[in-house]
């Protein structure tokens, strides 16, 4: 046995396997960026608008996974578990050390590199504006406060 093969082997067993981009893992729940098709954080799953989103995705690539963060509410859950059941998509609930540190609420990935350039549900699917803007109007004539007592 070699001398880097000792060091390497005592390494591995005091701080166990390294694993490779760390910080990345942390973010994707345990995954890495170039598997993901699409990306929620915990806001975005919690208000539950990009639903139909999350379907479009599922439509498109049926052998991919749901990854869904355990330290989200379970009520928020809820509707995304009814989804991955109706379109029988495999989907696993990740409670370890990554889904303690990562914002991120929601991941569709592939078991390989898909390598997809937007993957943020927000600007892949973005909203259309509920509210109309408001025409801009002319501005009234204020009336001074003698003029409002008097007429």
């Amino acid at each position: 046995m070699g001398e880097k093969d000792v060091n390497d082997y005592l390494t591995s067993g005091i701080y166990g396997t390294p694993q490779t981009k760390p910080e990345e893992r942390n973010r994707y729940l345990g995954s890495l960026r170039e598997r993901v098709y699409l990306s929620m954080s915990i806001e975005e799953l919690s208000s539950q608008l990009y639903i139909d989103a999350l379907k479009e995705e599922l439509e498109l690539h049926p052998d991919g996974q749901v990854l869904l963060n355990g330290e989200v509410n379970s009520r928020d859950l809820g509707p995304y578990l009814k989804l991955c059941g109706q379109e029988s998509v495999q989907f696993t609930i990740v409670t370890n050390q990554f889904a303690k540190k990562s914002d991120t609420g929601l991941l569709f990935v592939a078991a390989n590199a898909v390598n997809q350039e937007v993957i943020a549900v927000s600007e892949k699917y973005p909203l259309a504006d509920p509210t109309p803007k408001e025409e801009e109007s002319v501005p009234t004539e204020k009336k001074s406060l003698l003029k409002r007592f008097f007429s």
